[in-house]
This record gives structure tokens, sequence and C-alpha cells, in this order.
């Protein structure tokens, strides 16, 4: 039986993906609050099946939450496919990490269920690895490997940007690229040379933001984006924003592939337009173009900014923290479509 019994009491029943969050604190205080059972990781077909099980046994359930665990097997997508069995009584549902294109949340909103991501921990460590990516990229660390490594020494033609004077523009200021532009800022970059593009502006952030992407395209000298992979950022950089760039521009991308048209930026760099790239993410994961697999002005990352080793209890914990404030107060920690529930919970006049 793919379901384990925390307690058997008329609290909220909460159902939970994976045994153990790997934190002890978090553990322990949502089975001190809720009824908790759980199901096995698995892929898709085989969780869909578990939570079906779980439901008719031992539901309904007021939350579900995902915990996540290196090397595990985990769903592909959160969608009506692995979801319906708990509806109507799920009303919460928290994944891991700060991504949520896999999740369908229009169609939890649509069955009057809050949806929460678990931000913090994976995005600080992201901001970390997008740090290590733009200044490898900044400073030509892959050119140089590759002379070296070919047998020759530094390569003189290789251009390099100062973080303490270039222009830094990042694209999406929520956790991560706050996170990011501050630890710029703590180690030399002027407040005055980092700016950002959100659709709105973050009030008291601290940086200067540009209210369109043509402003950043023409300012910045390093573009780096953390934003995620939504209609309005499925190819931000296209074949039409390069061109309007400035010449040599250098781009990261810590947020989602498809972000970038990956061919646009490929012919790009081949022109000179973009003088490096520095990638964590790609178009078409677990693939990447193969021209940026062999052009040695690419820093490549396999998704991996977020340094996954030892990542899982933190953000594990934010799933469950997110669940026991829903139980205590209604509302999660980080909720994504609250408003969107709330108005379709609302009679029309």
């Amino acid at each position: 039986m793919p379901v384990a019994v925390a307690t058997t009491t008329s609290r909220p029943r909460v159902l939970l993906l994976g045994e153990s969050s790997g934190d002890d604190k978090a553990d322990k205080s949502i089975r001190a609050i809720a009824d908790t059972y759980t199901v096995p990781r698995g892929n898709l077909e085989e969780v869909a099946g578990y939570i079906a099980s779980a439901v008719k046994e031992h539901g309904p359930f007021i939350a579900f939450g995902a915990t996540w665990a290196l090397g595990e097997k985990f769903p592909a997508r959160f969608d009506e496919s692995l979801l319906s069995p708990l509806f109507p009584g799920c009303k919460l549902l928290v994944t891991p990490g700060a991504g949520y294109e896999k999740t369908d949340v229009n169609y939890l909103t649509l069955n009057g269920c809050v949806y929460a991501n678990s931000p913090f921990a994976v995005g600080q460590r992201t901001a970390d690895g997008a740090l290590l990516l733009t200044l490898a990229a900044m400073r030509g660390l892959t050119p140089q490997d590759n002379s070296m490594r070919i047998g020759n020494f530094a390569d003189p033609s290789v251009r390099t940007l100062s973080h303490r004077s270039a222009n830094i523009a990042i694209i999406g200021m929520g956790n991560i690229g706050l996170q990011l532009a501050q630890s710029l800022t703590a180690i030399g970059a002027p407040t005055q040379n980092i700016r950002y593009y959100n659709r709105r502006e973050r009030v008291g952030c601290g940086y200067e933001w540009a209210s369109s992407l043509d402003e950043i395209w023409k300012w910045a000298q390093v573009i780096v984006l953390t934003c995620p992979l939504t209609e309005h950022t499925r190819h931000l950089i296209s074949r039409d924003a390069l061109e309007k760039m400035r010449d040599s521009v250098i781009i990261v991308n810590v947020g989602r592939g498809p972000c970038i048209d990956e061919q646009a930026l490929v012919d790009a760099l081949d022109s000179g337009k973009v003088m490096r790239a520095a990638l964590d993410v790609f178009e078409n994961e677990p693939q990447a173009h193969p021209k940026l697999l062999t052009n040695p002005n690419v820093t490549l990352s396999p998704h991996y900014a977020a340094n996954p080793d030892g990542m899982a209890p933190g953000m594990n914990a934010e799933v469950l923290e997110n669940i026991i404030q829903f139980i205590q107060t209604g509302k999660p920690q980080t909720p994504v479509n609250l408003a969107e529930v709330a108005a379709a919970a609302t009679p029309s006049a």
C-alpha cells in the first residue's frame, strides 16, 4: 500500500509526496497540527495512481504538498492527469522550487485550489550560481580555460568586463534577481550600474527600474535572465531583441531555457553581436543546441546553478511551512493565485 499514515484524528488531513522532507523540524511541525499521509515519489503515472488510492482510502485532503529528493523520480507536471482525484476537497497545492511552468495554475484556480511555490531556499542558491556564471562570462573564463587546454597560456584576444564598471541588467526582480543584485553590490558593483526590468516596479528594492525592455537592450552590457517562463517571457530574447542590443553584449540565463530563442542566440554569437553567454537552462532540456556545445564563448551548466546537493531539506521545509501557515491562517506564505481563487469564489453582481 503506497500510503503511510501519521495519525488518525479529526484534524485536517494533508497528503505529501515523499515520506520525509529531509528537515526533521518541519516534518514534526506539520504532523503536530494535521493528520499527515504520504505517498512515494515516482513518475507522473505512478504518483497519479498513489494519489487516487490515498484519496479513496483516507481522503479528502485539504492540502497536497510535493517534496523532492535528488536522484529520485518526480512527476513531469502537476495538472488534471495527476491531481483530479484530490478535488473538490483539496484547497492548497504546494510544489518545491520557484518555477511553476509545469503546474497548471488555471486548472487549480478553476477548482478553487490555491497554489504556492517555494522560492526562497532555491532562490538563494540560484542567485549564487547566477553570480558565478555572470562573473565567469564577464571575465572570459571559459575561452581562457579552453586556451590552456589546447596548449597555450592566456589568450590576449579575450576581452573582459569588470562588474565594478559595466552596466548590468537583471530581467526579473523577484527573489533570485534581488539576491543577485545585492550580491553584485556586495562585491563592488555600483548600485547605479544595476538596473532591472519587471512588468511592475519593485518599490523600495534599491535599484533602478526600467519600464521597458527596449530601454534595457540599449543600455545594458550584461543581461541576466532570472525570470520565470510565462506567455510573456517565452523567447523574450528573440532575434528582434538581439538586434536592439549593444554590440558585444553578454547574456546569462538562470531563469528558464525557452526565455531565449537558442537559434537566434547561436547566430548572434557567431556574428559577434553577443560576445559571450553563460547558460544554466536550455530551450529543449536536456538537449542544448549543438552549436552552443562547441562555441568557446559559451559557459554551460546543466541546470545546476542552484547546486542541488543538499538543496532538498530547505526547499521541502518551505513546502511544509506553506501548508502549516495555510492551516493556521487560511493563506500560504508564498501564494501564486490567491487573488484569482478569491475572485472566482466571489459571486458576480
